[in-house]
C-alpha cells in the first residue's frame, strides 16, 4: 500500500467515468452527485457524498480503495498483464489507452476482479523480504495433483504443527495459483495468537474486540526444476518441518528435500570466444547479449571491466576482449570471470521489445527475480550451463 494513501488522492487519479461505474452502476450509490457537471479531478462532491454513506459501506469501499491503491504502482502493472494473459485476456491494448497506474488498477478491479485479486496476491510474493526465504532442491520434476482435498489436507497438517509447537494456528486457509505453466504458488494463512483491537464499531461505539489475525507461509514449487522456495518466519527447525509437511501432503513424498547452497554460477564459460545464448521461438526472446564482464588475473586482485554498452546492435563483447587482450599481451586462460551483466529483449506485440537487465556475480549472486521473463531467463541459465 502506498505510504500516504487517502481517498481523495485515489479519487483525483481515477477518471470520473470509472468512479461513476463503481458507485452508481456497481454499488447503486451516490446517484445524487451531479456526475455530468463534474470536471475531472473535481472530487469534493464525490468525497462529501462518500462521507455521508453508512459506516459499513464506507469501510467496504475503503477496503476496495486500499487494494486498488496498493496495485496502482507502475511496477505492478506487468503482474496484472501476466495473470490476465494466463486467462487468455489481452490487456496490452486496453492498458495502452489508460492514463496512469491508478486508472489501470481501478479498471481491472471493476472489469476483471478475479485477475486483480490473483495479481495482487502474486505481487505480494515479489515484495517478501528475502531474509525469511530459503531454497530446497532435490525434488522430482513433477506436476502435483492439486485438488481442494489436497489443499485442505496441507492446511490441516500445517495447523496441527503450529498448534502443537507454538500454541497458534487452529485455522489455516491455503490458496493455490499456477503461473507460467510450471510455478505452483501456495499461500497459507495460519491463525495467529488472539489479539485485542481497540476501535470503533458500526454506529461509533468505542469497543475492544478480540480477533485472530493470520500470518503467512508461502511456497513456490518449480515443476521443471524440482525445487521450491519457502517463505516462513521462524527458526531452521520450523522451516524444515514446513517443507516436510508440504512434501508429504502435496507432493506425496516421504523425505525432506535438502537445503540448497546458494546456486553456483560458472562464469568462466562466458570467456569462450563465440559463446552463444540459444533460445526457443515460443519463449519470445528477440535477443540476448552479454553487456559487461568483469575479470581479474588469476594471481591478483586487480580487475578489468569490459563493457560494450546497451542495445541490440552493440558489438559482440568477445571482439572487445580479443582486441584488448592483444594490446595488453594477457592470455585469456589467465583470467577469472567474477561478474557479468546481461540484457534481453522480449517480444510483446508492440514496436519496442521489453528489455530485462540482470547481473550474475560469482559464485552465487543473481539479480533475477520471479517475473515471467525472469523465470524464462533462469531456465535458460541452466540450459546454457551457467547455473547448476
Amino acid at each position: 500500500m502506498p505510504m500516504y494513501y487517502t481517498p481523495k488522492v485515489l479519487l483525483r487519479q481515477v477518471p470520473n467515468g470509472l468512479l461513476w461505474d463503481y458507485f452508481v452502476v456497481k454499488r447503486k450509490q451516490l446517484r445524487d452527485v451531479s456526475w455530468g457537471r463534474l470536471r475531472e479531478t473535481d472530487v469534493e462532491p464525490i468525497h462529501d457524498a462518500l462521507l455521508k454513506l453508512p459506516e459499513a459501506d464506507r469501510r467496504e469501499i475503503g477496503g476496495h480503495f486500499r487494494a486498488i491503491a496498493e496495485m496502482a504502482r507502475r511496477e505492478f502493472t506487468p503482474w496484472l498483464i501476466r495473470v490476465a494473459r494466463e486467462r487468455d485476456i489481452d490487456l496490452v491494448k486496453p492498458f495502452h489507452r489508460k492514463s496512469c497506474a491508478y486508472e489501470r488498477a481501478f479498471w481491472m478491479f471493476l472489469k476483471h476482479p478475479g485477475v486483480f485479486e490473483e495479481a495482487r496476491t502474486l505481487a505480494q510474493w515479489e515484495r517478501l523480504p528475502r531474509r525469511s526465504m530459503e531454497k530446497r532442491i532435490g525434488l522430482p520434476a513433477m506436476e502435483p495433483e492439486i485438488t481442494p482435498e489436497v489443499l485442505e489436507q496441507f492446511g490441516r497438517a500445517m495447523a496441527d504443527y503450529y498448534q502443537e509447537n507454538q500454541g497458534r494456528g487452529d485455522h489455516c486457509k491455503v490458496e493455490h495459483f499456477l503461473r507460467s505453466g510450471h510455478m505452483d504458488f501456495f499461500f497459507a494463512y495460519p491463525a495467529d495468537y488472539a489479539d485485542v483491537l481497540i476501535g470503533y464499531e458500526d454506529g461509533g461505539n468505542f469497543a475492544r474486540r478480540e480477533w485472530k489475525p493470520a500470518f503467512e507461509v508461502i511456497i513456490g514449487f518449480d515443476r521443471l526444476a524440482g525445487s521450491l522456495d519457502l517463505y516462513a518466519e521462524g527458526t531452521r527447525d520450523v522451516r524444515d518441518e514446513l517443507v516436510s509437511i508440504f512434501a508429504r501432503t502435496v507432493l506425496k513424498l516421504n523425505f525432506e528435500p535438502p537445503r540448497a547452497t546458494k546456486a553456483p554460477y560458472n562464469l568462466q564459460l562466458l570467456l569462450q570466444p563465440g559463446f552463444q545464448f540459444p533460445t526457443a521461438p515460443e519463449d519470445n526472446v528477440r535477443w540476448i547479449k552479454m553487456r559487461t564482464i568483469r575479470v581479474r588475473k588469476e594471481t591478483s586482485i586487480e580487475q578489468i571491466l569490459f563493457d560494450v554498452g546497451s542495445g541490440e546492435a552493440s558489438r559482440d563483447i568477445h571482439d572487445l576482449i580479443d582486441e584488448a587482450l592483444n594490446q595488453m599481451n594477457l592470455p585469456l586462460e589467465r583470467l577469472v570471470a567474477t561478474q557479468a551483466s546481461f540484457q534481453a529483449g522480449f517480444e510483446t506485440g508492440r514496436k519496442q521489445p521489453k528489455t530485462v537487465n540482470f547481473t550474475i556475480t560469482h559464485p552465487s549472486g543473481c539479480t533475477l527475480r520471479d517475473s515471467d521473463e525472469d523465470l524464462t531467463l533462469r531456465r535458460y541459465l541452466r540450459q546454457w550451463n551457467i547455473a547448476s
